[in-house]
């Protein structure tokens, strides 16, 4: 049985931040969220289904427990450009395996070539989520947020770059890493040696 791909409109990093401090405060509301989403799409629908992405990605992310005990921490990391995007990457792919399994795919690429094409992306991600017309769609939403995060680059249209991030906090890896394990629920954190993963080719 293939995945779904589950998102099907990009959600700006910034739209993402705004969100997640509201949450942090305990002001988070649909209310909220349509206002943002608002800013961004036009019509009631596409309206809609921005909102319920948005509260995905912050206040009902597997995620935001440890970033809510962690509110410190979170708000210094997020000063720091590494940081920053390592911590919205993790948002994104606990919130949303395709996005795990785009980053998956990418780090293998990525440990032997410089650059990866979107057909190339494309044709190893049908494999799990076939091809059907809501992959490509998948894909261009979810590969401009990585961008924007500041996890990847856009040389060209349709060629991918890694972006070499330094990373400061050990909250930004411990998230990251947590994102790892929100993916792959059946292994065990404290023992399974993750360092050779290609998810992890990016940190």
């Amino acid at each position: 049985m293939e995945k779904r791909v589950g998102i099907n409109q990009r959600i700006s990093i910034s739209v993402i931040e705004m969100a997640m401090k509201a949450a942090l405060d305990g002001c988070f509301t649909p209310e909220y969220a349509a206002a943002l989403a608002s800013g961004e799409f036009q019509g009631e629908n596409r309206i809609n289904k921005a909102r319920s992405i948005i509260g995905k990605l912050t206040l009902r992310n597997p995620l935001f427990p440890y970033i809510e005990a962690n509110r410190q921490e979170y708000m210094a990391a997020t000063k720091y450009k590494g940081d920053r995007a390592i911590i919205f990457t993790a948002l994104i792919n606990a919130a949303y395996t395709f996005g795990y399994d785009s980053l998956t795919i990418l780090g293998n690429f990525f440990h032997v070539q410089e650059e990866v094409s979107t057909p190339l992306l494309l044709n190893r991600m049908s494999s799990i989520y076939a091809s059907n017309r809501s992959l490509p769609n998948g894909i261009y939403c979810i590969m401009p947020m990585f961008i924007e995060a500041g996890l990847l680059n856009r040389p060209q249209i349709g060629v991918y770059t890694k972006n070499d991030i330094e990373i400061v906090t050990p909250f930004a890896r411990e998230l990251y890493k947590k994102s790892f394990f929100v993916n792959n629920p059946m292994l065990n954190e404290d023992d399974y040696d993750y360092s050779e993963h290609p998810y992890f080719e990016f940190v």
